[in-house]
Formats: structure tokens, C-alpha cells, sequence
């Protein structure tokens, strides 16, 4: 089996991104193209291109190929970002590193003057840049396929297109685009409607800035949030639903896991080492079938693996 060559490009962000991927490619022995593309559950074409291409791969693919390479997905959103970034000639590589760390470029869909405004202004003092604001859905589509953000901060109830139906129109031409939606109207219902359609979060109009800033950072790297509030309502055990077997454990890090907590958060939060932490999700993916994190949320939202007991407790809470 031959080894995949560093393709040969020039200095600069780029480079960088390219020997990371060549880097962890060689730390997980060298796979067969074959081997990456059923991991990534994507083309064998397409992982040669990420690997071996020469131009800047898109998002859904280079992440599928570290994902299938089981190494560090913040980490090369942060290289991606900047190497598509023509004027950014290097970008720092610490362990958290992410593109939830870089100033975003962000798009505000709000029909409330006063609200978008102040929106806007939150977001501005906050160092990310607004590229533009718009009051209507059909125009938000057009906004954001022009502009292309980050991240759109977008209601749901808005004039002339629902604010799901317009983040579903735009993520099915760019799903490197990640929507927050912020509603007055926020549900289990909508929330899980939302993440049907692609949306990575649903908010409630009532949150604070600081929440509003934290969920925004989860969103822009690439991860799922899922209040616990919204946690689906019955009150039945797992194997009642027929649901994979977990244990007390397992469920609070997948508890933790969709409410858009990282491996480092969540082993702080559970007193134990991050390596743990990962051991925990692999079981989960092993019997859930599941390789992805965003999978795993949505399968946590859609089968009722994660949800609210009486009294706000959770399944395996009293274990963590």
C-alpha cells in the first residue's frame, strides 16, 4: 500500500494545514484512502483530495477525513480558517485551539429593530464582525450566500420565510455556514426541529450575553448545543425504549456531550482525565454505531437518550 505524499505548496497558512494533515495522517499508520473514506463516510476521491490536493479542501470534507483520522476537529477548523484566508499567514496551534477563538464573521437575521440592534452591538463589543443584518428570511438567504458568514445569529419567527426554512435553503448550498437560531419561542419541539434541518443551536430570546457569547462559540466550532431544558419529555428507562444499553456513566458524558460541553469540560466537570473522558465516548459510539459528535447529539435529541427527570435530576446524574 502506497503512502499518500505531502502535496508540495508554499509557505505560510496553507503549509500549515497541510502538514498537520499530513502529520496525523503518518500518526495513524498511514490508512488505505479506502479506509479513510468508510471511516469519514465519504468518496475515496474525495479523501485523496483532501490529502494529496493542492487547493484549500471545503469544511464537510477535510473535517470527515480528521474525524476518520480520530485527531483534534477544533484544532483544524482554526488551520482551515486561516489557510482560506489569503492575508493570514500563520495561525498559533495550541490544544484547545478553534475557530470559536478567532474574530468571526457573522450574520444577524432579526425583524426587532431594537433587538437586532442591540444584538449586534453585544456582538461588535465582543471583537467578532458583523457583515450584515437583515429583518427578512428570503433576504437572509441571499445575505448570507453573498457574504458567506461564520455563523448566523438568526430568528425563527421572521417575515416571509421561517427562520429554520431559511437556515436549511442556506446550508444545503454551504454547510460550512453553522446557524444559531435565537427565538422568543424557543421549545423542545423547535429545537429539535431545528437540528433536523442542520441548525447547530437553539437559544431563547431570555438568555444573557455571557450565555449568548458561550453558545456562540460552540456553535463556530463546529459543535452542537442542546439545552438540557429542552431535553425530550418521557419518563421511561432506555431499555424500555429499546434503546442501546449504557451505563450510569455513559450517560452523563453524553448528557454533557449534548449540551455542547468538550472532552476538557466535561473531564473537569467529572473529575477525571480526558483520556477517560474519550475511552467513555468510544464505548458510546461502539454501541450506538455512531463515529461522528454531531451524530451522537442527534441521536441523543431524536431517541430520548437524554432528558429530564423530575425535579431537573438526569439518568446517571448521581454517577458523575
Amino acid at each position: 500500500m502506497a503512502v499518500i505524499r505531502r502535496p508540495d505548496v508554499p509557505e505560510g497558512a496553507r503549509r500549515n494545514l497541510v502538514d498537520a494533515l499530513h502529520e496525523i495522517y503518518l500518526q495513524a499508520g498511514a490508512p488505505g484512502v479506502r479506509a479513510i473514506a468508510q471511516r469519514g463516510g465519504i468518496s475515496r476521491d474525495t479523501a485523496h483530495r483532501v490529502l494529496a490536493g493542492t487547493a484549500v479542501p471545503t469544511w464537510p470534507a477535510l473535517e470527515a477525513v480528521v474525524t476518520a483520522l480520530k485527531a483534534d476537529v477544533a484544532r483544524f477548523r482554526a488551520l482551515w480558517v486561516a489557510a482560506r484566508q489569503p492575508d493570514v499567514a500563520s495561525v498559533a496551534e495550541p490544544e484547545s485551539a478553534g475557530r470559536s477563538e478567532l474574530p468571526l464573521r457573522l450574520l444577524v437575521v432579526e425583524d426587532h429593530p431594537l433587538y437586532r440592534t442591540a444584538l449586534t452591538r453585544v456582538l461588535v463589543e465582543a471583537g467578532h464582525d458583523v457583515v450584515g443584518t437583515t429583518e427578512n428570511g428570503e433576504e437572509a438567504v441571499s445575505l448570507a450566500l453573498a457574504t458567506r458568514p461564520d455563523v448566523i445569529l438568526m430568528d425563527h419567527y421572521l417575515p416571509g420565510l421561517l427562520g429554520i426554512d431559511a437556515a436549511a435553503r442556506i446550508r444545503s448550498v454551504d454547510p460550512t455556514i453553522r446557524v444559531l437560531v435565537i427565538s422568543a419561542a424557543a421549545s423542545a419541539e423547535l429545537t429539535l426541529h431545528a437540528l433536523r434541518v442542520g441548525v447547530q443551536a437553539v437559544l431563547s430570546k431570555d438568555v444573557d450575553a455571557e450565555e449568548m457569547l458561550r453558545v456562540l462559540r460552540i456553535v463556530a466550532a463546529g459543535e452542537i448545543h442542546v439545552p438540557a431544558k429542552f431535553g425530550p419529555a418521557p419518563d421511561v428507562e432506555p431499555s424500555e425504549a429499546g434503546e442501546p444499553s449504557l451505563n450510569p456513566r455513559e450517560w452523563r458524558v453524553l448528557q454533557l456531550v449534548a449540551e455542547g460541553r468538550t472532552d476538557v469540560e466535561i473531564a473537569e466537570q467529572l473529575a477525571v482525565s480526558v483520556r477517560t473522558v474519550r475511552s467513555y465516548l468510544d464505548r458510546v459510539r461502539d454501541k450506538t454505531g455512531l463515529r461522528r459528535r454531531p451524530e451522537l447529539i442527534r441521536f441523543a435529541v431524536d431517541s430520548a437518550l437524554v432528558r429530564r427527570r423530575p425535579g431537573g435530576a438526569t439518568p446517571g446524574a448521581a454517577a458523575g
